[in-house]
C-alpha cells in the first residue's frame, strides 16, 4: 500500500459513510450508495508536490460528477508548529512522500474523518442517514 493510500485508509476507516473502500494509487474510491461512488484524495493547491488539502469527488454512475469538495488540512486540523513556525500541515512528495515536519495525531485523523462524514452525509441515502442518527 502506498503512503497516500495508507494515510487515506487512516481517514476512511474512521468514516461512517465510506463503504467498500478501495485504494488505487493516491486515491481512495468508495461506495456512498448504489448509484453514487466517491473518491477521496490529497491534492495540491498550487505548490508542486505539496499536498495540503483533502478533496472528495462524488460521481453518479450514469450522470458523472455530482459535486466536489476541497478543504485545506489547516482548516480541518489547524495550523501546527512546523520547524519553528505555525503552518498548515501538508504531505511533501519529492523523493518519498511523508508529512512535512508534523505527523497527524489520532485526533487529527478523527477530525479529517468527521469533515469527510459531514460532507458525505448530505449525499447519503435517507435510510443510511436515519440508521446512523439512530445509533448515536
Amino acid at each position: 500500500m502506498t503512503f497516500f493510500a495508507q494515510e487515506l485508509k487512516n481517514i476512511a476507516d474512521r468514516c461512517e459513510f465510506v463503504g467498500d473502500a478501495r485504494y488505487v494509487g493516491k486515491a481512495c474510491v468508495f461506495r456512498l450508495s448504489e448509484n453514487v461512488t466517491g473518491k477521496m484524495e490529497f491534492v495540491t493547491e498550487g505548490v508542486a508536490q505539496e499536498f495540503s488539502a483533502l478533496k472528495i469527488t462524488l460521481f453518479n454512475r450514469k450522470e458523472g460528477v455530482i459535486d466536489t469538495q476541497k478543504t485545506t488540512l489547516g482548516d480541518i486540523i489547524g495550523r501546527k508548529e512546523i520547524y519553528g513556525n505555525k503552518k498548515s500541515p501538508y504531505i511533501w512528495s519529492v523523493d518519498s512522500p511523508d508529512w512535512y515536519g508534523y505527523k497527524p495525531t489520532n485526533a487529527d485523523y478523527d477530525a479529517m474523518a468527521q469533515t469527510a462524514d459531514d460532507y458525505l452525509e448530505m449525499f447519503a441515502e435517507p435510510q443510511m442517514s436515519e440508521d446512523i442518527g439512530m445509533s448515536m
